[in-house]
């Protein structure tokens, strides 16, 4: 059985290197581990970009930011990927990769449990990182500073820096590569076995301990909510931000506050908390629907069927909550909010709850045979004047 250990990477120090080098390693570190474990445990096209997160930090110089084009990139020997003063970020950096860091560990390890090493793509990025790992460990170039101390030089860290960030993008480029393909592969067994319940998207997450589920008579009421589409879809990206994820998969969502001490989510139940999540969501949002069960999914789409607020996928939109049936077994076991819908490639992006014990954002295919349906929010006067 694989295990985390089987998939984990460590990135030695450059000897003599100075903080802000040690922090990019660091980063690339958990960004290349990120995308490993992503792909390990069923990899759905939400791998984290390091590239993009410098960039958008302005912490690339002009020659870097050409690594954020697509596909896999090679820059001149002599190019200097970071801005002159990168060091001077490297409590930010080092941030990040904590942040980063937190998330790998929290990885469920069921979920990767039936991942072989011996996957190609796999194969392909411990060889990047092997000839990364040979770069850093290796003889540099260094030079004595004022203080007596010795430090690479200048050159040799330029070219250090290139190195760990076409790395860390050769990384990103293959396993997106490999997603494509498993995506392709997923589409054509559906389009030879369309009545197969399926999901092309990755494992499931996880739904707590759920009995035997059949449709029964409905108990929930609406109230006219004051709210927006807007509105719902705002406050699950304020949500977002927080960074909300679970420790060790214990089913219990926290967030750090600005003073730095770990705080529970509003919606944490001490179990399954996707529809939780949403329900709160939508409260928070001023739509008001007294589900039978507020924390139960099979029990939502029931009553939103009683209600009338069932709808087919094809008509999601923004502030949907969207249903998922993992199993196939005809029992709902997982709800989100949809973030968006892309009418030219038929993509509904959402934000969901308990997601590999966190709060994230996912995107699926219209077509896809773990989507149940919509759950559109009860008309509100916000919505009638739009």
């Amino acid at each position: 059985m694989t295990t985390f250990e089987d998939i984990e990477i460590d990135l030695p120090y450059p000897a003599y290197a100075k903080e802000g080098l040690k922090a990019v390693v660091d980063l690339a570190e958990e960004y290349m581990q990120r995308s490993i474990v992503l792909f390990a445990s069923g990899f759905d096209g939400g791998q984290p970009d390091m590239i993009a997160w410098l960039a958008e930090n302005e912490l690339l110089s002009k020659e870097g930011r050409k690594l954020t084009e697509d596909g896999a990139q090679k820059l001149q020997p002599k190019a200097s990927v970071m801005t002159d003063g990168y060091g001077e970020n490297s409590g930010k950096i080092q941030e990040r990769a904590e942040q980063l860091r937190t998330y790998n560990g929290s990885v469920n390890q069921s979920a990767i449990a039936s991942f072989d090493t011996s996957n190609k793509a796999f194969q392909d990025v411990i060889g990047i990182v092997d000839e990364l790992k040979a770069e850093l460990s290796g003889e540099h170039q260094v030079t004595r500073w004022p203080d007596g101390n010795l430090y690479l030089t200048v050159a040799e860290e330029v070219r250090l820096l290139r190195l760990i960030a076409e790395a860390v993008d050769a990384v990103h480029d293959r396993i997106e590569d490999a997603d494509r393909g498993m995506q392709r592969d997923a589409k054509n067994i559906y389009d030879l076995m369309p009545d197969l319940p399926r999901n092309p998207y990755g494992s499931a997450p996880d739904v707590g301990s759920q009995g035997p589920w059949a449709q029964a008579p409905s108990t929930a009421k609406i109230a006219p909510g004051n709210g927006s589409r807007d509105d719902i879809v705002a406050k699950a990206q304020e949500q977002l931000r927080l960074g909300v994820t679970e420790s060790g998969g214990n089913n219990i969502p926290v967030f750090r506050g600005p003073d730095g001490k770990l705080y529970k989510a509003p919606y944490n139940i001490n179990d399954a908390w996707c529809a939780a999540f949403s329900t709160w969501v939508w409260d928070q949002s001023g739509y008001n629907v007294d589900w039978s069960n507020k924390n139960y999914v099979p029990a939502i789409w029931n009553d939103a069927k009683h209600l009338g607020l069932a709808a087919h996928i094809s008509s999601a939109q923004r502030g949907d909550m969207i249903i998922f049936d993992w199993e196939g077994d005809g029992t709902p076991d997982h709800v989100g909010i949809v973030e968006s819908v892309d009418p030219r490639t038929g993509r509904i992006n959402t934000i969901e709850g308990n997601s590999s014990d966190r709060l994230q954002n996912q995107s699926y295919s219209m077509n896809s045979g773990s989507l149940v349906g919509v759950v559109r929010p009860p008309s509100s006067a916000a919505d009638r004047a739009s």
